[in-house]
């Protein structure tokens, strides 16, 4: 079993199989309701979400009262959610959370960014991913003209290919306290591999979709998200950091409630739609969630770890599962063999090896969850 320190470490060591390219008031008062926890005050106009039984959708009671409940016993866990066949069937806040909160979904921003990139690619608005940063970032570029980033491709941005020199587990704070990120990532030299040879987890380098989306749209990536996804799937309030340069975090700092969260994560599971309506297209979710790269470990129950378009991709109790996982546990986690989709929030302001910990305990939790889900 690898940590994700582990996992993120391992990459510095060679090519993997498959190679790369391809304080606030205390909430309202709640009650329980077949196993869901709902907030006295809250009406499904109020997030648009059908509530249902667990048993009504085909999943035991127990086994959801069981994961409402483990959760409790983890401290530095703030809220899960659970949806199938579009009904929420699961929801408990701890520890202080409650479902108004606005909690950063750190890394879960990477796979935001990515929905952007397919919604811009689709609109024509970028020609192709095979397109490279020098076409993509020229002004940025123009002061380094002889960039070893100018030759990266923008698929080899989404699959974190790209081929620079980088550690995450020790220079990710080199990168997000950079006045500004753009300029260090575009920065950071060669590994001495090249690009598309060896995978590598950057925060860096993956924040540079946020300047490529604000020259392709002429809009900052905030702003794009909220007219293109959040507006649509009706998503009211967001927040995005920036740099001291002004430029919005490409893969980091968004925030959204964990509900909002779902939304995204539901929109995603069902293809891109929304009500009837495309938001992000299939084209593109269906390639983010075919691992390009392949052969990236275990991490406690998601085993077969693999990677494509800043999502991950893994199995969990034998199902199929893709997920976007943001640091400490922020997850929005797809099961398309049961149409279903799992949103949690915890706590992000940890050293590495604590927050290796609680992403694998929550992992754990969500394959108990699964595995009596099946029985």
């Amino acid at each position: 079993m690898l940590t994700r320190r582990e996992l993120l470490g391992l990459a510095l060591l060679g090519p993997w199989l498959g190679g790369c390219g391809g304080g606030d008031n205390p909430g309202p008062k709640s009650a329980t309701q077949g196993g869901i926890e709902l907030p006295v005050a809250t009406t499904i106009a109020d997030d648009d979400w059908p509530l249902s039984t667990p048993a009504s959708q085909g999943i035991p009671a127990s086994a959801m009262q069981t994961l409402l409940d483990e959760g409790a016993a983890h401290t530095f866990l703030y809220g899960v959610l659970v949806v199938r066949n579009g009904q929420l069937i699961g929801e408990r806040y701890y520890n202080g959370g409650k479902s108004s909160d606005l909690r950063s979904v750190a890394s879960v921003s990477k796979s935001v960014s990515s929905m952007l990139i397919g919604q811009t690619l689709a609109a024509g608005k970028i020609a192709s991913t095979a397109d490279t940063l020098g076409k993509l970032l020229p002004n940025e570029l123009a002061t380094t003209p002889n960039a070893y980033a100018a030759g990266i491709t923008l698929q080899q941005l989404l699959d974190m290919c790209g081929g620079q020199q980088w550690d995450e587990a020790t220079r990710q704070l080199d990168a997000t306290g950079a006045p500004d990120m753009t300029a260090f990532a575009l920065g950071l030299p060669s590994d001495g591999k090249g690009a598309g040879k060896v995978w590598n987890y950057t925060t860096a380098s993956s924040h540079l979709l946020s300047p490529i989306l604000r020259n392709a749209n002429g809009v900052d990536a905030l702003a794009l998200a909220t007219s293109k996804l959040f507006q649509p799937l009706g998503i009211g309030r967001a927040a995005w950091s920036r740099d001291a340069s002004g430029m919005v975090h490409g893969s980091f700092g968004l925030q959204l409630r964990t509900r909002d969260l779902m939304k995204l994560a539901w929109m995603a599971l069902q293809g891109g739609q929304w009500k009837g309506s495309t938001v992000v297209p299939a084209a593109w979710l269906t390639d983010s969630f075919t691992p390009h790269v392949k052969g990236l470990g275990d991490s406690g129950a998601l085993k077969k770890i693999g990677y494509s378009n800043l999502w991950w991709s893994g199995t969990i109790e034998g199902l199929g599962v893709n997920l976007a996982w943001g640091y400490g546990g922020q997850f929005a986690l797809l099961v398309p063999q049961l149409n279903m989709a799992i949103a949690t929030a915890s706590e992000l302001n940890l050293p590495y090896n604590t927050a290796d910990v609680n992403e694998t305990a929550i992992l754990n939790l969500i394959g108990r969850f699964l595995r009596a889900a099946q029985a």
